[in-house]
């Protein structure tokens, strides 16, 4: 049995088969494209974003190296200019001097070794524990001569104590605790050579848009 359409019935269908295909392509492949358009405009925005930091970096490595020549300059006069590790004591006669010129004097001290974490290499921190009497004003202007004869040296601690009071202006005894930095050229380490990283010739290119057809 055959069933025969007339032209217009025919019509419909036809129409009706061709919304259906063009729901199905939208559904199955514009919109499936669309969203590969997007991610590859994501990657594309964030690797321009990427470019835009790298070409500043590029522009700031010369005076980087500036910067770092200039600090290694530094270092390298600060670690000239400490005491030798042999010759501490030079920052003992100072202190002995500085007290015989505030009126105090300087009974004993003793000595140990400090940490030498997080310095350079040949620095070594000498700790000093300094006994020392005198009246208030005395010690107190021992401490502010200590505190300014050297910027390689640290005041830690100070304790002072009264053995007895036999005035308004007792005689008191006290102990500076300081840091003497120090520099053993024996133990330094050698200067690294590695050279430092290049500048590149050009900066990175921008990458080309993404492309494709919907």
């Amino acid at each position: 049995m055959s069933i025969k359409l007339t032209p217009r019935n025919l019509f419909f269908v036809v129409l009706a088969a061709c919304i259906l295909a063009s729901v199905l392509w939208y559904t199955l492949r514009f919109q499936a494209r669309q969203q590969q358009i997007s991610l590859l405009q994501s990657d594309l925005d964030a690797a321009q974003a990427r470019v835009a930091v790298l070409r500043s970096n590029a522009q700031q490595l010369p005076a980087l190296r500036e910067e770092v020549a200039k600090l290694k300059v530094e270092q390298d006069e600060f670690l000239a200019a400490l005491p030798q590790t042999a010759r501490y004591y030079s920052v003992l006669d100072e202190i002995r001097l500085n007290a015989a010129a505030a009126g105090a004097t300087m009974s004993s001290f003793s000595v140990t070794n400090g940490n030498a974490t997080n310095l350079p290499g040949g620095v070594r921190p000498i700790n000093l524990a300094v006994n020392v009497s005198g009246t208030f004003g005395q010690l107190f202007q021992l401490l502010r001569s200590v505190e300014t004869m050297s910027r390689f040296t640290n005041v830690n601690n100070v304790s002072l104590q009264l053995p007895q009071a036999t005035s308004f202006d007792p005689k008191l005894e006290g102990t500076l605790a300081l840091t003497v930095y120090t520099f053993d050229p024996a133990q330094a380490s050698p200067t690294s050579t590695g050279t430092s990283p290049q500048a590149p010739n050009t900066a990175p290119a921008a990458p080309a848009p993404a492309g494709g057809t919907q």
